[in-house]
């Protein structure tokens, strides 16, 4: 496995943070007016892949 707990741990709290606000502050009502709830889904899956990809995995960790 290439990816460790901390990492996914960080990218699954930090998306959760980012559909939270998204919803709350009405940023996915303005994006998508007709689908807002689909909209902050979106945005966090995004948000949950684009961490994935920039947290630093673990340094002594082997790729499988």
């Amino acid at each position: 496995m290439t990816a460790s707990m901390n990492r996914n741990l960080a990218a699954t709290l930090i998306a959760t943070a980012a559909g939270l606000v998204a919803w709350l502050s009405g940023l996915a009502q303005l994006i998508w007016p007709a689908h807002p709830q689909i909209c902050a889904l979106l945005i966090t899956i995004a948000v949950s892949v684009v961490v994935m990809q920039v947290w630093p995995a673990v340094a002594g960790q082997k790729r499988i």
